[in-house]
């Protein structure tokens, strides 16, 4: 992604280019087949005109490459906001608070559980709650059925 310092000195750039292109000596990029028919200040103009339609394209360009990222930035909003739905509802309900559920969201409000819930009836809680959620289209049910792993590691057996 590129800094907002790189995305405004281009057209800083561009403007100082096209300056430059002015300064240069107008039978070099001429179109007229004949530029001594010309004087210096239509040369100069004519290059100005070439050098605005070229800042013009590269600016429409810009636009568009702007609006494609505002909408992806948009829909990747909508689906945090899906997915802190979604984390909010499981977290909340007693009986799932303790659940290792992660929660994932995809475009077009496709919510996926991963993890661990003790037993059927929680999976089904879980699922449900996601279906329920403002935003969700469809729920991929990845969790698994058992005991959630602890932080304590297994006694060991005693030595005989």
């Amino acid at each position: 992604m590129q800094s907002r310092y790189q995305n405004s000195i281009v057209p800083a750039l561009m403007l100082g280019l096209g300056l430059l292109l002015t300064t240069i000596p107008a039978p070099a990029f001429a179109q007229d087949p004949n530029p001594q028919d010309q004087g210096v200040a239509e040369r100069a103009g004519a290059q100005v005109d070439r050098f605005l339609n070229r800042l013009q394209r590269n600016f429409r360009d810009l636009s568009e490459d702007v609006r494609r990222r505002a909408a992806e930035v948009q829909q990747r909003v909508e689906d945090l906001g899906v997915e802190a739905r979604v984390y909010s509802r499981i977290r909340w309900d007693k009986a799932l608070s303790e659940a290792e559920i992660a929660i994932e969201s995809k475009e077009g409000g496709v919510v996926i559980l991963h993890g661990t819930v003790p037993d059927a009836e929680l999976r089904r809680k879980a699922v449900r709650l996601a279906v329920e959620t403002i935003g969700v289209e469809r729920v991929q049910d990845n969790l698994t059925i058992g005991a959630a792993p602890t932080d304590d590691p297994a006694p060991a057996a005693a030595p005989r």
